[in-house]
């Protein structure tokens, strides 16, 4: 079972390896681990298992990681910290231009959406880390802490990009839109013509949403009368 959040989990790897040696040994065992998720599931795994698959001795594993939700919770920092540099790119590119032809605009959100489904696939474990973020109580507060650094980037750049814009409003685009991506994120381990589908849909629902939040206007402060 795992563990509740609140409970005392050591998260972080032991060591970080400098040698290539133990480089190497550290990234079989990230390796072994995305291979073994779809393959058993989040519940079953284990340090033996991941042990034998990546052809250590438990004692070898235990040197850089004192248990699986360290080995997860470095995969989903790798993971989300990627996803976080392919928006920051695009806030800076030409791409993040809201407010011109519509199906220009959901053309460069589906483009945002592939990379960051490229960038998933291309991590071991891929889609199954974002369910074990999801699964694992433990996992959730620093998949919601990493989320909140790139929320907070989308939000200073809607909101600089267009300073009258209701600040509430785009606080809940932000967020909202970040949920969206993760669930797709979620469905691709299991069901990805789904997910295809359903990324298409985002980035128009995207598209449109954002183009809504951007035509509001702060409210007026009430301006009291004078006794």
């Amino acid at each position: 079972m795992p563990p509740f959040s609140g409970q005392p989990v050591e998260l972080d790897p032991k060591v970080m390896p400098l040698q290539d040696r133990a480089r190497a040994t550290y990234e079989q065992i990230i390796q072994a681990t995305g291979e073994l998720l779809p393959e058993i599931g989040i519940e079953r795994l284990s340090t033996n298992m991941i042990a034998e698959r990546a052809g250590l001795t438990p004692p070898a594993l235990y040197r850089y990681f004192p248990n699986k939700y360290a080995i997860l919770s470095e995969m989903g920092r790798r993971l989300i910290a990627a996803e976080n540099a392919v928006v920051t790119e695009w806030l800076q590119s030409d791409g993040f231009a809201i407010g011109r032809d519509l199906e220009e605009e959901v053309q460069t959100f589906a483009a945002l959406l592939d990379k960051l489904r490229d960038v998933v696939l291309a991590h071991p474990g891929g889609a199954w880390i974002y369910r074990a973020m999801s699964a694992v109580p433990v996992l959730q507060d620093m998949r919601k802490r990493m989320s909140k650094e790139i929320v907070d980037i989308v939000y200073q750049a809607v909101t600089e990009d267009f300073p009258k814009v209701d600040p509430e409003r785009v606080r809940g685009a932000t967020l909202l839109t970040s949920m969206v991506n993760n669930a797709v994120t979620e469905t691709m381990a299991d069901d990805m013509p789904t997910a295809t589908l359903l990324r298409r849909e985002a980035a128009r629902m995207m598209s449109i949403y954002y183009r809504d939040v951007v035509l509001s206007h702060a409210p007026t402060p009430k301006v009291e009368p004078a006794d």
